[in-house]
């Protein structure tokens, strides 16, 4: 009995060794760690910090791959390459990519070459084990071309002439030195080499000798390890024998049958091309191996002769060709992961690795490409960052829709690009809500072609797979459209007939409730009739789970949003949904080539309301403002109340912005034309909106809000009521915003003075009275109109310190006159915003004590806004009225000028504002002239006196004097005069 061998341990595998040259040990440390978890086979790695050092250990001890950084304290990773050689292969390593320093770095003789910040474990390790056997095979081609050249360079035919006895006749030195033969011609050959004369050397002498012909054959030196072509062929005398030592010849192909054999059993496809033209259409194929034909379908003679074009189809990626063809310029090594096609069409991912190949000359006669099916690897990734992407949605907030659009790429991705639709349920509509298209709008179209309207089912109503999927709760197979007994939605079968569809499969989105009703469906549409496979389920289960996950997400934060996110009193959306809004919006645009108009209304007075009224009627007029704009604006336009009296719109529009202004300007005076009713009291209020545009002011919704803001305030000091955001207006918010502050201390500083302007008798011209009027002597920009700094005065409540000044001064002044005549009287005007100061009468009052003037000199002017936007404007008026003074109304005609306000507030007076005495020449038939006349027959009839503001000459004077005006004032008589001039010019 044979006795039994032991059993042998298996060898373990040798230790990968890497050295480290670099000068920071916490990237060697990092490298090595990197590495370490990316094998699991045993790793020695070592590491030096100076390229010096770095040389020594390469000579002492050379590593199997040398990680090099390119930066090193003593030597650049160039240096350390021109001094280090080939003998080891070499990865250089920086930390920025630098095309030069790479191709340098190629040229220098390392393999390979990466950046250290885009470094992978995986990456890393491959990226070693790719320069390790690179090296191999370079220095094994080396070899074999060393090999060859010493062939090619010792061959030598050795020649012998052997008579008709078969005795040697002839030999050269190539045969003498091939024989072993003493100097000489011996005589006898068959004593020095008998197995010249042996088989089968005996039997081709014969064979000649007797046929004249010729014999070829290889045999093996019988006392050498040398085989010899040997060709005998008949001649005049005998024989004539060639021995030509093709041993090596013998060794080549006995290696080249081994790397053959190696490269038709291999897994990975190996593809050999010619190395001309690397330009279009490429090298032609001489060579593909069985692993090639498995992989792409293409026989060897159906590919032969052609260009690895034929691979390429319309999703390869352009980029990754452009670069393998650059790469092909430059006769450099590739290696790219592009997308090819089967020869029946199908895609796959692969993995090239193309090579150059040289002759002895090192000119450069083919490539070699050895190509890696990926695709399971590639669609891994792609699955896994299709569904961290769409979580990343989630996370973010954005729309359902966009979320479900990915989902069903994600489900295209793993069911091979078949077209898939999300629906939702709303009660018991579902409605097509997501395709896997990326113009959503195009799929809706194509629905709405159809009369039925297949982008929505009813489920109380319709019938059908999604029906059933939806009431089942479980998937819903249609093998076959047009399988007998198929029942679907009318106007679907044409729907999926025109898209060359043949099955239908119908997943429900279930809720995490089992007693709720599905959210909705996902639908595949497989363009031939069969049902899906295993992993085509799991896909879909996937697939419905996330999209669970996505709506019930999205109702829970649609109900902190409704719970959250509206303004409690107005229900409109509040500050945090506007802006959330906003930004859809303006994705939406971006993607849409749409326009969106943001805006921003402001109340006019409103805190005066709320201070005067009280909180509860503000917050009954804020109602009442959002419920007509509201029901004023569209239904796509958003309104939200940003806080305060603050309003905000998100308008689209696709009009020219002029047009669409002047729409917004007409909606805005439809809220706000008539009065709002505050517990009883009617109140006008006005309101001013600021507008920007996106893209001309930008896609931020903080800068277009804060664009919208600037262009509102324009329109508040202008008085426009809507106005569009302009460059120039921060520049001239910024200029307000610094006269706005000299003008809080411009009182204290005493910059501000009263001027008058006389009132003249109609009659006698002479001197009744003045008005006052306030101007501002600024330190630095002069005197400031009136007509700048009172509607800041009015914006900032300046107004009513500013105004009980004037007053007080003004009867001052007029004390000051009534020493020597008594007479006079003066005019002052009242702001609106006096009129909501609860202490009015006070103010009045103390100014007519400290003065000491008779109540019936101080003529208060107030306007027509006044008597319409006031609520408690009649009771303040007769209170004033019952001190005494007398009351005007100012500018009258230029607002809404009406006889009821005439005969129901107490009026003493009134003045014509100076428009109309633009047009006076004393033409009695005169349309101006009627005017005046008109007024003037008005205010008699109503016991009112008249002052005509604005004139300029005689004529107009003399006009006024002929229909019975009372007083006159203008630039004939005077222009505004500080006291002491009106004083030496009319009162001396």
């Amino acid at each position: 009995m044979t006795p039994a061998h032991p059993t042998e341990a298996p060898t373990p595998p040798r230790a990968l060794r890497v050295l480290i040259v670099d000068d920071s040990p916490e990237d060697a440390e990092i490298y090595t760690r990197l590495l370490r978890q990316a094998t699991a086979h045993p790793l020695s790695c070592t590491s030096e910090e100076l390229g010096e050092d770095g040389l020594d250990a390469l000579r002492r001890d050379p590593p199997d791959c040398v990680l090099l950084d390119y930066n090193l304290p003593d030597m650049t990773g160039l240096e350390f390459l021109s001094v280090a050689g080939t003998q080891t292969p070499i990865i250089l390593m920086t930390g920025v990519g630098d095309e030069e320093i790479a191709v340098n770095a190629m040229n220098a003789g390392a393999q390979d070459y990466i950046v250290k910040g885009r470094l992978k474990a995986h990456e890393l390790l491959r990226t070693v084990e790719r320069a390790i056997e690179k090296h191999r095979l370079q220095r094994d081609l080396t070899d074999s071309r060393l090999q060859m050249q010493t062939v090619l360079d010792s061959v030598g035919v050795s020649v012998l002439s052997l008579g008709t006895d078969l005795n040697l006749e002839y030999l050269n030195e190539a045969a003498r030195t091939l024989l072993h033969l003493p100097p000489g011609t011996p005589a006898h050959l068959r004593e020095h080499a008998p197995w010249l004369y042996a088989a089968p050397f005996d039997e081709a002498y014969r064979m000649v000798l007797a046929t004249g012909g010729r014999m070829t054959f290889e045999t093996r030196h019988p006392e050498q390890p040398v085989w010899l072509d040997v060709r005998v062929n008949r001649s005049a005398g005998g024989l004539s024998i060639s021995l030509t030592d093709v041993t090596q010849r013998r060794l080549e192909e006995e290696r080249l049958r081994l790397l053959e054999s190696v490269v038709v059993n291999a897994r990975e496809a190996v593809v050999i091309a010619e190395a001309q033209p690397t330009h279009p259409p490429g090298p032609r194929v001489v060579y593909v191996n069985e692993a090639f034909t498995d992989m792409t379908g293409y026989a060897p003679e159906e590919i032969v002769g052609l260009t690895p074009r034929i691979l390429q189809g319309p999703a390869s990626d352009r980029a990754a060709l452009d670069r393998i063809r650059d790469g092909l310029a430059r006769w450099d090594s590739i290696s790219e992961t592009v997308l090819n096609y089967r020869k029946d069409g199908t895609p796959f991912w692969v993995q090239l690795s193309i090579t150059p190949v040289a002759d002895r000359s090192g000119w450069f006669t083919h490539w070699v490409s050895v190509q890696r099916d990926v695709t399971a690897e590639v669609k891994r990734e792609q699955h896994e960052q299709a569904r961290r992407d769409i979580l990343e949605m989630a996370a973010e907030g954005r729309p359902p829709e966009d979320v479900l659009t990915a989902i069903c790429r994600l489900v295209s991705l793993d069911l091979q690009t078949l077209p898939v639709t999300a629906w939702i349920r709303n009660g018991d509509l579902l409605t097509l809500l997501a395709s896997e298209q990326t113009d959503r709008a195009q799929l809706r179209d194509l629905a709405h072609a159809h009369v039925d309207r297949i982008d929505r089912v009813d489920l109380s109503r319709d019938q059908g797979a999604t029906v059933r999927a939806v009431n089942s709760r479980e998937l819903v197979v249609v093998e076959n459209i047009h399988a007998p007994g198929v029942q679907l939605k009318d106007g679907v079968v044409a729907l999926l007939e025109e898209n060359a569809v043949q099955a239908m499969w119908v997943y429900p989105i279930l809720p995490s409730r089992a007693e709720e009703r599905p959210l909705g469906v996902i639908s595949i549409f497989p363009r031939e009739a069969r049902r899906p496979t295993p992993a085509e389920l799991v896909a879909l289960a996937d697939a419905a789970g996330l999209a669970t996950l996505i709506l019930e997400r999205s109702a829970a934060l649609g109900e902190m949003q409704r719970l959250a996110l509206h303004d409690s009193l107005t229900g409109l959306p509040n500050r945090p949904l506007y802006l959330e809004l906003l930004t859809q919006a303006i994705h939406a645009t971006s993607r849409d080539h749409a326009r969106v108009a943001v805006g921003l209304l402001d109340l006019d007075r409103f805190k005066t309301i709320n201070d005067t009224l009280g909180h509860t009627a503000g917050d009954r007029l804020l109602v009442q403002v959002a419920r007509r704009l509201t029901g004023t604006f569209r239904p796509t336009d958003t309104i939200a109340r940003m806080g305060g009296d603050e309003f905000t719109f998100i308008l689209p529009f696709s009009s020219d912005p002029a047009v669409f202004q002047e729409r917004i300007a007409k909606h805005l005076h439809a809220c706000f034309d008539r009065p709002f009713d505050l517990n009883g009291q009617e109140v006008f209020v006005s309101a001013s909106l600021g507008l920007a545009f996106t893209p001309d002011h930008g896609r931020d919704p903080e800068q277009l809000l804060s664009a919208a803001d600037l262009a509102m305030y324009h329109a508040k000091r202008t008085g426009t009521h809507v106005a569009t955001y302009q460059p120039d207006l921060l520049r001239q918010d910024t200029a307000v915003i610094s006269l706005e502050a000299d003008l809080y201390r411009a009182q204290e500083r005493g910059e501000l003075e009263l001027f008058h302007q006389p009132i003249v008798h109609a009659q006698t011209r002479a001197l009744v009275g003045t008005e006052a009027l306030i101007r501002w002597h600024h330190p630095r920009l002069g005197l400031v109109s009136p007509a700048q700094f009172i509607p800041l005065a009015e914006s900032t409540g300046l107004i009513l310190t500013i105004g009980a000044w004037v007053l007080r001064q003004a009867c001052m002044h007029l004390a000051e006159w009534h020493r020597t005549h008594p007479h006079l009287s003066v005019s002052v005007n009242l702001s609106p915003r006096q009129f909501w100061q609860p202490d009015l009468i006070g103010t009045v009052r103390d100014a007519l004590e400290v003065s000491g003037i008779p109540p019936e000199a101080l003529i208060l002017e107030i306007t027509e806004g006044v008597l319409m936007d006031i609520p408690d404007a009649e009771a303040t008026l007769r209170a004033l009225r019952d001190l005494g003074v007398r009351l005007a109304l100012d500018d009258f005609g230029t607002g809404y000028s009406s006889l009821s306000y005439l005969r129901r507030f107490p009026l003493t007076s009134l003045k014509i504002d100076r428009s109309f005495m633009d047009g006076v020449t004393g033409d009695d038939q005169g349309t101006p002239e009627n005017v005046v006349r008109a007024v003037m027959l008005l205010a008699h009839a109503l016991g009112l006196s008249v002052t005509s503001e604005g004139v300029e000459n005689e004529a107009q004077a003399n006009f006024i004097r002929s229909v019975n005006g009372e007083l006159l004032q203008g630039y004939l008589f005077s222009r505004p005069l500080p006291v002491q001039d009106l004083t030496d010019t009319f009162l001396r």
